[in-house]
């Protein structure tokens, strides 16, 4: 084909990187031409392959076929020397082989070729599956919501099933639970679970079957809905079934186990409040004053301004504050606390918190005699020992006279230097000393208690005032969650209903089909149902 060459004695043929030498043909009635696929020597056909190295001669007048080189017959034989006829005994050993390899590659062929042509495509081997599934599993029941399949099952006690059902949160909960769930977008979605029924009269053979074969009807079953598991749920009774049903579905969204329920009655914020207010009183605010601990728990917003405060203890009978300080301003009246412990709880307030600040204030001072209560008005201009440098008494001297103002007429006035040491006494020696009033420590101590008690009467007023108002919104909000209530019910009802006309229509549908159309249908997920299906061990 290439560059065959014809020289005197012999033909030479090249493949490639081979060379073939074959001797001359004897006899002047042959003569060799050369063509590029079939080389013809006179009556003796020979052909040569292009394929690797692989050489073929057909068969001529000898009886044998000569591969890979050419070793004639005894006609011809006497033509060769004795290397020539080493190499042809060598060649055609090779050629044998290589004929048989051929020949068993066409076996091959053949046979591959004739499985080809009566293998069944993917359709028809998925067809003949599922009509053998069909003979084998048969549909035992079938319809739409979880309660009917489980009065199915609670029926046949003495059957073995598999059940597919899908459904969702939504429709596994009754309607209270229904209510106490706080909504969410996936408890409409529906998801696929097979359940496990074995019935306690069910004979065990029928048992031992379903437990050996369980695995490929789920797989077969899984195939038909396309999806890669269908969450199997052993059946024990329709309860607990139902909260591992719910289980599952929770567990599968990220959930933790059960749909999150909300509290039948939260505590609202202005329950919370009003049920400290008593705490508020001077003996049980845990070291803080009235002013701070009802800042703590009412908030600003409820608490009054400097002006408010500083009106309700100029009052006789003002509660539930008897004392207030403010912070050095030239402007305005800013609070910095106050209480209702009287003059003796404002001077260890002082030392105890104030003791690096400026500030002014104002007690009422009560005394109880025979002829009623006598009332004082302290006035307080306070610079701490620890309130030292120039910015301090700047603060100080710059703030006395504006906030003398604002803070108005007072009975004395104490100063820090006086209110170091502040006793019961001193307090009553002051009033006889600037008011020249004979009072007495007893008096002092009986108008506090006197007043403490009109507090007391105050906070239980208060929190009648308040438990009033959250009874009110409690009853209000009672009727607005029955209201809500209502309304989610008579959704779900209307849900409920349509979907009930949509599940006898598709009934009605389904009681023509087989176990796998059932299935494949069913596996469409646009609708809850389920199926129970049964096998037919004699096939």
């Amino acid at each position: 084909d290439r560059d065959d060459v014809i020289s005197g004695t012999s033909v030479t043929f090249s493949d490639h990187d081979h060379e073939i030498i074959l001797d001359a043909v004897v006899g002047d009635d042959r003569s060799v031409t050369f063509s590029d696929r079939d080389d013809v020597i006179s009556d003796r056909s020979v052909t040569f392959s292009d394929c690797g190295d692989e050489i073929i001669l057909d068969k001529v007048s000898c009886e044998e076929i000569i591969v890979n080189g050419v070793s004639w017959k005894d006609e011809l034989s006497e033509s060769h020397d004795a290397e020539g006829n080493a190499n042809s005994v060598k060649e055609v050993d090779e050629t044998a082989a290589a004929m048989e390899t051929a020949e068993v590659r066409e076996t091959h062929k053949e046979a591959e070729e004739k499985v080809a042509a009566t293998k069944p495509s993917a359709a028809e081997a998925k067809e003949q599956e599922l009509k053998k599934a069909a003979e084998k599993i048969k549909v035992f029941a079938y319809g739409g919501l979880y309660d009917e399949m489980t009065e199915a099952l609670d029926r046949d006690k003495d059957k073995v099933l598999l059940g597919i059902i899908t459904t969702s949160v939504e429709e596994l909960l009754d309607d209270e639970a229904y209510m106490r769930t706080e909504s969410k977008t996936y408890h409409s979605e529906l998801t696929p679970i097979s359940i496990q029924y074995s019935g306690p009269d069910a004979h065990y053979n029928e048992v031992d079957y379903y437990k050996n074969h369980s695995h490929e009807m789920e797989s077969f079953c899984e195939r038909l809905f396309n999806v890669d598991r269908l969450n199997p749920i052993v059946y024990s009774d329709k309860i607990e079934t139902r909260n591992r049903m719910l289980n599952l579905l929770g567990e599968a969204h990220q959930d933790e186990g059960y749909p999150e329920v909300t509290s039948d009655s939260p505590s609202s914020t202005v329950s919370q409040k009003a049920a400290r207010f008593r705490t508020m009183r001077v003996a049980d605010t845990g070291g803080l004053t009235a002013y701070k601990h009802a800042l703590n728990v009412q908030g600003a917003d409820a608490v009054p301004d400097g002006l408010s405060l500083l009106r309700i203890v100029r009052e006789p009978l003002g509660t539930p504050y008897n004392w207030v300080l403010f912070k050095p301003s030239k402007e305005e009246l800013i609070i910095e606390d106050g209480g209702s412990g009287g003059v003796m709880e404002l001077a260890n307030v002082l030392h105890r918190d104030y003791n690096d600040q400026v500030l002014f204030g104002l007690a009422r001072v009560s005394f109880a005699n025979d002829f009623g209560l006598s009332q004082f008005w302290c006035a307080l201009e306070w610079k701490g020992e620890n309130a030292s440098g120039v910015k301090a008494l700047k603060s100080y001297t710059e703030s006395l006279a504006p906030m003398a103002d604002r803070i108005g007429d007072r009975s004395f006035t104490l100063s820090n230097s006086s209110a170091m040491d502040l006793s019961p006494q001193i307090v009553v020696d002051f009033v006889k000393k600037s008011c020249n009033k004979n009072m007495t420590v007893q008096a002092l101590e009986h108008a506090h208690e006197m007043e403490q008690k009109a507090i007391e009467e105050y906070w239980d007023k208060l929190e009648a005032k308040e438990k009033a108002k959250r009874d009110a919104l409690n009853a209000e909000k009672l009727k607005r969650e029955e209201d809500e209530r209502k309304a989610r019910l008579k959704i779900r009802a209307s849900k409920l209903a349509d979907a009930k006309d949509i599940r006898e229509t598709r009934n009605k549908k389904w009681s023509k089909m087989n176990a796998p159309e059932l299935l494949e249908d069913l596996g469409k997920r646009d609708l809850s149902g389920w199926v129970l299906l049964q096998v037919d061990l004699d096939k």
